[in-house]
């Protein structure tokens, strides 16, 4: 049994969504605390909620910040949360997510996985806030990053690190026992059309009648699938990725390329990042843990 800790931007993406219902499924996963990170993170944290109430599961939830560390352009919000109106949930206020986040932990000392899928505010700040807070966590796990042959179209495809860059250099530079990072051009090889996804989850219960409810409105706006996030997860329980070890530098100055990434493999290093996925064996049991 692993206790997790997981900081989130639910609320668009429908990939958020089912990190989240395979973490509430995942029978070896014991799900300590969810914060939400970025624009209307209260909305993020109700549209958490009413997920985990379509199987009974009360996880305290705290919504966290809405700001970030490094000033972007956008304040992006949970397109999703408009269908809260049809799932019960209860109504948050923004609060303090790093100091939640710290008393898990500290209660936990090396037993607590803290899985960011979001913009690294939250995360950033705990590291900054609290210094004991990265060598008493067991693991981290994120997505974020891009280390592909191919330049990206837009800076902002890099989304956890654009989002606000300082923070994902914070956590990047960050030594932790375990630090595993999901980058986009592994979790691209996971891109299915949102056909052929409703057919492999299809929503005959409540758990996925909510996740397609929070996700539609991005499901019809992309017309495809990419599972970022439950890659994240997956992960930590099976071993469905090779990871390299090295460092990661993150772009905070220059602003046509800011929030990029780059790695160098290095045997000391303090990250270890994906660089395949089995993706059969992925599908299988996300397909079989949430649907069971």
């Amino acid at each position: 049994m692993e206790k997790i800790l997981l900081d989130t931007d639910i609320g668009g993406d429908i990939d958020d969504a089912i990190c989240l219902a395979y973490l509430l499924k995942e029978p070896q996963c014991k799900l300590l605390g969810i914060t939400t990170v970025c624009g209307e993170s209260e909305k993020r944290a109700m549209v958490a909620d009413a997920i985990c109430k379509t199987v009974n599961m009360d996880i305290p939830i705290v919504a966290g910040m809405d700001t970030t560390l490094q000033p972007i352009p956008v304040y992006p919000t949970p397109d999703g949360a408009g269908a809260l109106k049809y799932w019960a949930h209860d109504v948050y206020e923004k609060s303090d997510a790093p100091a939640f986040l710290f008393d898990i932990i500290k209660d936990n000392p090396h037993e607590v996985i803290l899985i960011g899928i979001g913009n690294m505010t939250n995360i950033a700040t705990l590291f900054q806030r609290y210094p004991d807070a990265a060598k008493l966590l067991k693991g981290l796990y994120v997505m974020n990053g891009y280390f592909g042959s191919k330049p990206l179209p837009e800076p902002c495809y890099n989304w956890n690190s654009w989002a606000d860059p300082l923070a994902s250099s914070i956590v990047f530079g960050t030594k932790i026992a375990v630090h595993r990072v999901i980058p986009l051009e592994v979790t691209d090889m996971l891109t299915i059309e949102a056909t052929t996804a409703k057919g492999i989850f299809p929503a005959n219960s409540g758990l996925m009648k909510a996740v397609f409810d929070f996700g539609n409105a991005w499901l019809e706006k992309q017309g495809k699938m990419t599972f970022h996030d439950p890659l994240v997860a997956v992960s930590i329980f099976h071993p469905v990725c090779t990871f390299e070890k090295g460092i990661v530098r993150v772009e905070i100055k220059e602003e046509s390329n800011m929030g990029a990434t780059a790695f160098v493999a290095k045997a000391e290093g303090n990250v270890e990042i994906a660089r395949s996925v089995n993706k059969k064996q992925f599908y299988d049991i996300l397909s079989s843990t949430i649907i069971q």
